[in-house]
């Protein structure tokens, strides 16, 4: 899941720097951009901060990673503080050295981030609701043939709380997992395995429940179907911006004081499925 956010905030990184023709009248103004995703669970795994980058020059993401910034995130309305740590190996990114610090459902949390320079940026998230799936044409432990042809499996859900969408995800779980043959320029083994994938971005708020068309599946072998409830923050994140691309980039709206990106969360619903996928 993080890198399907990382992914997404990266697109804007490549639109704000390389999307239009560099003008005297329009000079390089920088933002900080931040990729945050709490996860009901879970510590905080990443907060990512990076420049934006000029349209006239080649954007290189460690070369605009924001080094030596305070960020924190806190309770709003009850006892919470975890102070984030760089992490040299991976530019950009902030995360706890703090275990026992859980993120709980249903919890408003602030993000505050001041870097080396003095800005300041703000947030803050309302964690969804625990949630589980209650039906499945597929089992857990399942071994299923590929078959484009045969019935569309389903899934359903119950509802949770303080969402904005579902995201239903497929994760391909094997190192070397077999690539599934297609007639896609995309699903080739040029391109870079995905962590995840989600497949059904944009679900109206009030559906709980969805299909997983065969075409969606990309490698045989051990795959993870979940199914998130992501908050209101990121939801309308993805709800501009995949209209966005090719547009105007800047008429959307972010939920964030002083900076660009999206400050989210997350809850991953209970009797998620691994299956074996073979030929």
């Amino acid at each position: 899941m993080y890198r399907l956010l990382l992914s997404i905030v990266l697109t804007i990184l490549a639109l704000l720097s390389g999307c239009a023709e560099p003008t005297s009248s329009t000079p390089h103004k920088r933002q900080v951009v931040v990729n945050a995703l709490l996860y009901s669970g879970s510590p905080v795994d990443t907060v990512k901060l990076q420049w934006t980058g000029d349209v006239a020059q080649y954007y290189d993401p460690a070369q605009y990673a924001i080094q030596g910034a305070v960020v924190k995130i806190s309770g709003v309305g009850f006892p919470f503080e975890d102070s984030l740590v760089y992490d040299p190996t991976n530019p950009g990114r902030y995360h706890s050295s703090t275990p026992s610090k859980i993120i709980e459902p249903t919890k408003t949390y602030a993000l505050y981030i001041r870097t080396p320079d003095g800005i300041t940026i703000t947030g803050s998230t309302t964690v969804p609701d625990t949630f589980r799936i209650s039906f499945s044409t597929l089992n857990d432990g399942d071994t299923v043939k590929y078959d484009p042809f045969a019935p569309l499996n389903e899934f359903q859900w119950t509802s949770s709380r303080f969402h904005g969408t579902y995201l239903p995800t497929i994760e391909s779980k094997d190192l070397n997992a077999a690539l599934i043959p297609k007639f896609f320029d995309r699903d080739t083994v040029n391109n870079p395995k995905p962590q995840k994938i989600g497949y059904r971005a944009g679900l109206p708020k009030e559906q709980t429940n969805t299909i997983l068309p065969w075409i969606f599946l990309t490698y045989f072998g051990t795959t993870a179907i979940d199914v998130f409830a992501i908050d209101e923050n990121y939801s309308d994140f993805l709800n501009q911006l995949i209209p966005a691309q090719g547009g105007e980039l800047s008429e959307i709206r972010y939920k964030l004081n002083g900076g660009i990106g999206v400050f989210g969360s997350a809850t991953r619903a209970k009797g998620g499925l691994t299956i074996y996928l073979k030929p």
